[in-house]
């Protein structure tokens, strides 16, 4: 009998292709996993960028359009008009404004009135300082006066 060679592969080659396709599919799973991971990172910062510019946005605007007094023993800052209040509770991990929450995490504030640091119930202006997870960011809010509030107030 005559042998004929038929052409296939050996199973050495094929051990080899194989080993060569697991290593090129376990490479493209990590690359996966590395590329959802920055992805989510990608997603924090922007919840994170976007919750402290709504946050700074909306503070601005209750600020300059009430009075504004703090109560230490709530750590409450209490905005007020002749139309209606709103209160902004300042806790470790987030601000409460009514029925919204800001996640920052605040590491100091202080209180100013007519530019000098304060402790008592009136306010002006005031200085946050964000945790490291916001890259130690401050924020200063202060009410713009116009001309009649220095016209009113009488000079010490």
């Amino acid at each position: 009998m005559s042998k004929t060679k038929l052409k296939a592969f050996t199973l050495g080659e094929m051990i080899v292709v194989i080993v060569v396709a697991s290593i090129v599919i376990a490479m493209g799973f990590l690359m996966l996993n590395m590329v959802k991971k920055q992805v989510r990172i990608i997603q924090k910062t922007y919840h994170q960028k976007t919750a402290l510019q709504f946050f700074e946005a909306t503070f601005i605007r209750d600020f300059n359009t009430r009075n504004a007094y703090y109560d230490v023993s709530k750590n409450r800052v209490s905005l007020k008009s002749s139309k209606n209040s709103i209160a902004y509770t300042f806790l470790d991990d987030f601000i409460i404004r009514e029925k919204d929450t800001f996640p920052l995490k605040i590491v100091t504030k202080k209180l100013f009135l007519e530019g000098f640091e304060t402790k008592g119930k009136f306010i002006d202006a005031i200085e946050i300082n964000l945790s490291e997870e916001f890259s130690n960011q401050q924020l200063f809010i202060q009410q713009t006066k116009d001309a009649a509030h220095y016209l009113n107030t009488p000079n010490n």
